[in-house]
């Protein structure tokens, strides 16, 4: 890979206040839209590569990147030696967390079998993400090392549509880059972010249940209801307590599992979330320091400012002025 695709952050509007009466089946993708709309993923395909036996791909860390295997087996393997794994054709690998790693063609023979016979060299389709700062590191910092959606066992996931949307997302990225048109680039991008969405999904429905994370946490109903209500109003009031008695379970066996599942405590959640909303508004927005502290439950802006000061390295007015 001799070339990337750079894309320049935008800065959004600022986060849209919501009543925290929220429908119950709606609070998980509520929590995750927040979050990934923050992160400004964007996602671009930026082409193919044949591997011929005996090659192999560099890819350096710096980037998020998505491959999709044809053709015949290759061998994934992380610069860092902690991790690795052969991927057949049809796979489709993602690693979300910018590592530097390697695919490595196997040989002719190796992987084969009377469905899909051996050949010389595979082909590799690969794309980019980018995640816009602090917020694309929350994002990013819920998901594992690598999500690994294999072809071959995709149709045993519970993912809705699962068996269905790898074969139809790879078709139309071939599709594209073989015919490609007006407006392609903006439809590889749009592909791309729907690959890393369908991903995410896969890997939620055959994740073992120990895994730790914001993301992870959503399937827990209880959990997810207690982020969808931080995320709702993060200006209100709260405590362990009446997170708690939402989502009616003792204090004591509500904090242990949100600890247990998100991997931090609920308040140290919330004031994490808190920063976030206010390093986007800080951007996006004209409104005073001392309005986005009221909005976000400061009771002073002085509060807010060293709040701000220990996430960031710097008072509210100066990453307004630098960022």
């Amino acid at each position: 890979m001799t070339e990337t695709r750079k894309m320049m952050p935008t800065r959004r509007n600022p986060q849209r206040q919501r009543n925290i009466a929220l429908p119950r089946e709606r609070l998980a993708g509520d929590v995750f839209f927040d979050v990934f709309d923050l992160a400004c993923v964007r996602g671009g395909i930026v082409g193919d590569d044949v591997v011929e036996a005996g090659q192999t791909l560099k890819f350096a860390p710096g980037d998020a990147y998505i491959h999709i295997i044809h053709d015949a087996v290759c061998q994934l393997r992380m610069v860092d030696n902690k991790g690795g794994l052969a991927l057949a054709p049809g796979d489709v690998v993602i690693l979300p967390h910018a590592h530097g790693h390697t695919l490595e063609r196997r040989s002719a023979d190796s992987g084969a079998t009377k469905q899909q016979p051996a050949t010389s060299s595979a082909r590799v389709t690969t794309g980019v993400l980018e995640f816009d700062g602090s917020h694309g590191r929350s994002l990013v910092n819920g998901l594992p090392r690598i999500l690994h959606v294999q072809r071959s066992t995709v149709a045993q996931t519970s993912a809705q549509g699962a068996a269905e949307w790898l074969p139809m997302t790879v078709a139309a990225i071939e599709e594209e880059l073989r015919h490609p048109s007006i407006g392609s680039a903006v439809m590889l991008a749009k592909i791309a972010d729907l690959l890393f969405i369908w991903a995410i999904r896969h890997w939620l429905a055959g994740e073992r249940a120990d895994q730790k994370g914001w993301i992870a946490a959503l399937r827990d109903p209880a959990i997810s209801h207690a982020l969808s209500l931080m995320h709702a109003n993060p200006g209100h009031n709260w405590t362990v307590s009446q997170l708690a008695e939402h989502v009616a379970q003792s204090r004591s066996n509500f904090s242990q599992r949100f600890v247990q599942l998100v991997g931090e405590s609920p308040m140290r959640y919330l004031t994490i979330w808190r920063m976030e909303l206010a390093s986007n508004r800080l951007l996006s927005s004209s409104l005073r320091v001392s309005q986005i502290a009221e909005q976000l439950g400061y009771m002073s802006q002085a509060a807010f400012s060293r709040g701000f000061r220990r996430a960031f390295g710097m008072s509210p007015t100066d990453y307004r002025e630098r960022v």
